[in-house]
């Protein structure tokens, strides 16, 4: 009788844990990770483990921008220009003012800025959210080479500034804290508060949400000013760990962003996913990128790769949602 009840008792238990959104994505990666542990000696050494999390940790901040607007069904295709010109930004204030958290303010209210003109226009004007953001791509993007020069901006005296990006904090490299805590914040967001909830809510059927009192203009505008602010964001720390702004940086981020998202369970649809499979989905595109590149695939591979589990990732969601219509 005590058995069963400690197998009943461990079965409700094994059955929330199986709830809990993005918890999927830890089995494919423990595969990576035990393949390219059996594959080099060099992969899971202590070196490589943190150098790993602190390359996730851009990856990992803007996978949970896109997630927000991945989950109303929206798409942002900006994110990588968004990323060079907050970064600039940041640079430029800094080397203006010397002081680094103006230039953190900055490329925060940067971010934002430009995700309030995103979210305006999809949500007012109509426009679809891959036209508007593709838009926002070319249109940033050739903003920032025109204030630079096409030249990087170096960032002077900042030795304060670089902890941000290249410290450590009890042996953990400092960006792996950032990501951590904005994810935090955002899977509390998502599930604890009513914008959160009302962002699932527009993403499953948009109709429905306006008639249950959902303000779908609104949530759209929050969700794309959270994926520029978390980008943004990401900008400072890609910064503080290369010390120079570049006004190339970030060409094609915004694809790992999403192979993030998609990977760790976020639908393409709208409607259902979350931010954990994302912090878990970028670091296994992370895992894959670094663990190629030990074992000497070369760099294009690399592209195909990612390219390859982003296709597999998003058939896996199709077929599921049209098995769950089809019950």
């Amino acid at each position: 009788m005590k058995l069963l009840d400690k197998n009943s008792q461990f079965s409700m238990v094994l059955g929330k844990f199986s709830k809990v959104q993005g918890l999927n994505a830890l089995l494919p990666l423990l595969l990576v990770v035990l393949f390219f542990t059996l594959m080099s000696d060099n992969f899971f050494s202590s070196y490589n483990i943190m150098n790993i999390l602190r390359q996730a940790a851009v990856y990992a901040i803007m996978g949970t921008g896109m997630t927000f607007v991945i989950l109303t069904g929206g798409i942002d295709l900006g994110q990588g220009s968004v990323l060079a010109f907050s970064s600039v930004i940041c640079a430029m204030v800094i080397n203006a003012t010397g002081n680094m958290y103006l230039g953190i303010l900055a490329a925060l209210a940067t971010g934002a800025l430009i995700g309030i003109m995103n979210g305006v226009m999809i949500a007012y004007v109509r426009l679809p959210a891959f036209i508007m953001t593709l838009g926002t791509m070319y249109i940033v993007r050739g903003v920032t080479l025109w204030i630079t020069n096409s030249t990087q901006v170096n960032v002077k005296g900042a030795a304060a500034f670089t902890f941000i990006g290249q410290g450590f904090l009890f042996g953990i490299p400092f960006p792996v804290y950032i990501f951590v805590i904005v994810g935090a914040l955002a899977v509390f967001f998502l599930t604890k508060t009513s914008t959160g909830r009302s962002i699932f809510a527009v993403g499953s059927n948009v109709t429905s949400a306006r008639l249950s009192g959902v303000k779908v203009e609104r949530t759209l505008i929050i969700s794309y000013t959270l994926s520029s602010l978390c980008v943004a964001l990401a900008g400072v720390v890609y910064l503080a760990r290369l010390t120079a702004a570049q006004p190339t940086a970030g060409n094609g981020y915004e694809m790992e962003a999403i192979a993030a998202a998609v990977v760790g369970g976020t639908s393409l649809a709208g409607g259902e996913g979350g931010v954990l499979g994302t912090l878990i989905g970028a670091i296994i595109i992370t895992i894959i990128r670094n663990g190629l590149v030990i074992i000497g695939v070369g760099s294009y591979f690399t592209q195909i790769v990612v390219g390859v589990i982003i296709v597999i990732a998003v058939t896996f969601d199709v077929v599921r949602q049209r098995v769950s219509a089809n019950k």
